[in-house]
C-alpha cells in the first residue's frame, strides 16, 4: 500500500525548474543574435541604401530587433509562458530596450556628425556607422542580460493588470 506522503507528492504541482546562469547565458546570446540581425540588416538597409537619418534608421532597426528578442528571450531564455503583466513585464522591458535606443541614436548620430566633413566614402560612412550602432547593442548586452534576468526570474507576474 502507497504511503500517504508519496501519494502526496505525486499530487502536488511540479515547480519548473529554472535554466542555470551558462544554460541563461547562452539561450540570451543566442537569441540576441537573432535580434541583431534583424536589426543590423534594417538599420543597415534604412540608413544606407535608402538614405535615412541615423536616428530613423535606428528607430525602425530598434523595431525589428526588439520584438522577436521579446519573445525568445521571455519564453525561451527565462521560459515564461502565459500572458504578460503590462505594469510589471513589459513596461520595464520597454524602459531598458527604450534606454539602449537612446544610447543607439545618440552614438550614430554622433559618428555622422564626426564623418561630415571627411574623405570618408558613402559605403565607408555607411559600415562605421552601423559598427558604432552594432557597438552600442554589444556593449549593452551584458547590462541588458542582468536586467532582464532580473525583470524575467522575479515571483511569476500577475496574469492581467
Amino acid at each position: 500500500m502507497p504511503d500517504v506522503a508519496e501519494g502526496a507528492e505525486r499530487l502536488a504541482p511540479l515547480e519548473v525548474e529554472r535554466p542555470r546562469l551558462p544554460a541563461k547565458v547562452l539561450r540570451f546570446g543566442t537569441g540576441s543574435v537573432v535580434a541583431t540581425v534583424c536589426s543590423q540588416t534594417t538599420f543597415l538597409l534604412v540608413y544606407g541604401p535608402a538614405g535615412a537619418s541615423t536616428t530613423t534608421a535606428s528607430v525602425l532597426a530598434w523595431f525589428a530587433g526588439a520584438i522577436p528578442n521579446y519573445w525568445i528571450n521571455r519564453s525561451w531564455t527565462w521560459g515564461r509562458r502565459g500572458r504578460p503583466s503590462v505594469r510589471r513585464e513589459l513596461l520595464p522591458y520597454a524602459a531598458i530596450i527604450l534606454g539602449t535606443l537612446v544610447l543607439a541614436i545618440v552614438a550614430t548620430a554622433a559618428m555622422d556628425d564626426l564623418l561630415d566633413g571627411t574623405s570618408v566614402s558613402d559605403e565607408g560612412r555607411t559600415l562605421l556607422v552601423t559598427g558604432t550602432y552594432f557597438a552600442v547593442y554589444a556593449v549593452m548586452f551584458v547590462v541588458r542580460f542582468l536586467l532582464f534576468d532580473r525583470l524575467f526570474t522575479t515571483e511569476k507576474t500577475e496574469a492581467t493588470d
